[in-house]
Formats: structure tokens, sequence, C-alpha cells
């Protein structure tokens, strides 16, 4: 049974949002998609990152709804609506901070690792939403956890090796700018792409239904 429309509104309104959400596709079907007794903490529109392999998510615009429970992601598709879950205690560490153009939130889980951007107006009011995420301890930089586990054997060496790494050289704004500009550029293209791939093979699977 779907949650009710005035809950979703209180729920909004108890996070200082309007009912403007209710214009995208994707948050309406969210009456259908939350339990009963969840409630939203903060919600955003960004893009959802997913591992390099075996595919590429596509990376459009997403709904990123944070809740008690876990964080929704959602994005309507030609064919259906996507949604990916991350339930909050499944949620091993955390780590976000600011690009040029973007904020970027990293959520690792023992089975992958969900990479959110989003604009950076919108990040002191979403980071809220994640406080119960953010006040665990954050992520350990790869050298500082190799020095935790030096005592292994054949790892000494790496661990030490790893502390002597040479600062890497830092790009000026602009160029960084222009960099992060250009990514952006590539990831709507892949997006697009995407679209078409599954256009495609909704195509080719509908005719190889009709043959059958």
């Amino acid at each position: 049974m779907p949650v009710e429309r005035t809950v979703i509104d209180g729920q909004l309104r108890e996070i200082g949002e309007g009912d403007r959400w209710w214009e995208l596709r994707e948050f309406r079907d969210l009456p259908y998609i939350l339990q009963p007794d969840e409630r939203i903490r903060g919600l955003v529109r960004g893009r959802l990152l997913g591992p390099r392999r075996p595919r590429l998510l596509p990376r459009g615009r997403w709904l990123l709804v944070a809740t008690d429970q876990r964080l929704i992601c959602l994005r309507q598709q030609h064919f259906g609506r996507r949604q990916v879950d991350v339930r909050l205690d499944e949620v091993t560490g955390v780590r976000h901070g600011a690009r040029i153009l973007t904020y970027r939130i990293t959520l690792e889980t023992r089975q992958r690792r969900y990479r959110i951007r989003i604009a950076k107006a919108d990040a002191f009011r979403f980071l809220g939403a994640l406080e119960p995420l953010l006040s665990r301890p954050r992520l350990e930089p790869a050298h500082a956890a190799l020095a935790a586990f030096a005592w292994l054997p054949g790892l000494h060496g790496l661990a030490s090796a790893a502390s002597r790494l040479p600062e890497p050289d830092y790009a000026t704004r602009s160029e960084l700018a222009r960099v992060e500009a250009t990514v952006e550029r590539l990831e709507v293209e892949v997006d697009r792409l995407q679209q078409q791939v599954d256009f495609l093979e909704k195509l080719l699977q509908k005719n190889a239904t009709g043959v059958g």
C-alpha cells in the first residue's frame, strides 16, 4: 500500500522542502517505494557513478533521497525506472569533499562503492541528511591502511614505500575547471549512448519474442 501524499508532504515540510518535487516523475514513484515507517531526511538531484566494471551505470541526473534507513537513488528511463538502494547499516565508510564545480560523496559497503556527485550549493543541506553516516570514522588513506598491517610478512616494505610516495603536482584552478567540464561533457555523451543501447536492447528483445 503506497504511503499517502499528505504523509510525504508533512515530511517535506519538516526538512524545509516544498511540493515542487512532485513535478519529477521519479519523486511521484516515491509513495510506492517508501516503507510506512520510513522518513525522508533530505533529497537532491545529482549523479550516481557506479563501478566501472562490468558495466557503467547511466550517468544522467538522479533523484537522491536520504531516509532514516537508506539512500534511494532513482532515475527515470525510457522503459521504466532504475532504482539503486544503499542501506545505512551496510555502509562501512564515508568520505566527501568539494571539487572545482561539484561536491562528491563516496559511500563504501562490503560489496561495492557508490560515488555521488552533487552541486556545491546543495552540499551543506544534503550532508545534514547524511549526518548519521558522517559521524562514523572516515576512510583511511591507502598508506595508513597498509601501515596498520605492516607486521605481516611481506607488507612492511610495501607500507614503507607507500609512506614515501612523492606529493602529486598540483594543477591550476583553471586547468582543473577545464578538465572537470570536459569530464561532465563526456559523462553526458556516455549517458546518451547508454540510452541508445538500452533502447536497441529492448527492441531486439521485443523482435526476438515476436519471432518466437
